[in-house]
């Protein structure tokens, strides 16, 4: 069985990519080339995070990557359904400025 499923879908002026599982160190090499894709395709990024259960240092540095990169093309990274284990790792490492966090999708969507 995959350890994480990536989705991704074009909405309106963004792009959501959809991640559940667990983003470790065997699995954060998918997650890049997924994020480093929706970047080329558009600035505006959304990570809905809801199935997301365990998130290493590796994933974070996937998701810091995308954000500077989106961040270059004038768009932002930003964060949707992240479940407590998700943003409480965003505020430990002290980037939860840089990646806003959203209720759902649609508010994500609309913050644009």
């Amino acid at each position: 069985m995959e350890k994480i499923s990536i989705q991704t879908e074009a909405r309106g002026t963004a792009t959501v990519v959809t991640v559940s599982g667990r983003i470790d160190s065997e699995t954060a090499s998918k997650l890049d080339a997924e994020l480093t894709s929706a970047v080329g395709g558009s600035a505006n990024l959304v990570l809905e995070m809801q199935g997301v259960d365990y998130m290493s240092s590796a994933g974070i540095r996937a998701i810091v990557k995308a954000a500077q990169a989106a961040e270059k093309k004038g768009g932002p990274v930003k964060m949707a359904s992240a479940p407590e284990l998700v943003t409480s790792i965003f505020y430990t490492v002290g980037i939860v400025d840089k990646i806003k966090s959203y209720a759902t999708v649609d508010e994500a969507i609309a913050s644009f």
